[in-house]
């Protein structure tokens, strides 16, 4: 399975397990009327519209953010995840040391000589979702968030950055986001469902803009 494939499949059944499934659909968009019925449709149909997610999946009908958390993502995972992350975003650079191993055990997938900067935030919920190649610097506070949750809605996608790219400190990058080789993103800028094509530069704080 694909990484999100398999993030979706097992959120579903963490819900029907629970009995949460009633009134809740699942779609690639923000649209609430859009996608399948997950109370009435069966599980190969499910597993079917799952098969076939490319970027993103929303869930639309879940409960307060509060509440509901843990019913999608499971409870000891994301607690995992965060004390990992946590970990990395306090150590310094260390000779000899290389904590993108940390990150690689949760799943991130992290290119060689690649540099996470501290004080970097991964997501807690599905940091399986995040991927970074080669010869890439993250600089210090860059956030990537592979969900977002609405009133109504949780939403989880990909973020995928190419080789040989850098990206400066307190750049929040959101789901659903490509940034293609050779990229440059400057301090502050925010992405979020955007495709950044090879060797864009883009602009950060006011606003994010890209050229070539």
């Amino acid at each position: 399975m694909k990484p999100l494939e398999t993030a979706i499949s097992r959120a579903i059944e963490h819900l029907r397990k629970k009995g949460k499934l009633t009134g809740m659909r699942l779609s690639q968009s923000h649209q609430d009327n859009s996608g399948i019925d997950l109370s009435s449709s069966s599980e190969q149909e499910v597993a079917r519209y799952v098969s076939g997610l490319v970027n993103v999946a929303y869930l639309h009908g879940v409960e307060p953010a509060k509440d509901s958390w843990h019913q999608i993502n499971g409870l000891l995972r994301p607690i995992v995840n965060a004390t990992v992350i946590e970990l990395g975003k306090v150590l310094p650079y260390i000779p000899g040391i290389d904590k993108n191993h940390l990150y690689r055990a949760i799943g991130i997938r992290i290119g060689d000589n690649t540099t996470i900067a501290p004080r970097v935030q991964f997501d807690y919920f599905h940091p399986e979702l995040i991927e970074i190649g080669n010869n890439c610097l993250v600089g210090d506070g860059a956030k990537f968030w592979t969900h977002n949750y609405g009133l109504k809605h949780f939403a989880t996608g990909n973020i995928r950055v190419g080789r040989n790219v850098f990206i400066g400190s307190e750049t929040v990058i959101g789901p659903a986001t490509s940034i293609g080789d050779d990229a440059h993103v400057n301090f502050g800028a925010f992405l979020y469902g955007i495709n950044v094509p090879a060797g864009a530069v883009v602009k950060g704080r006011p606003r994010s803009e890209y050229k070539r």
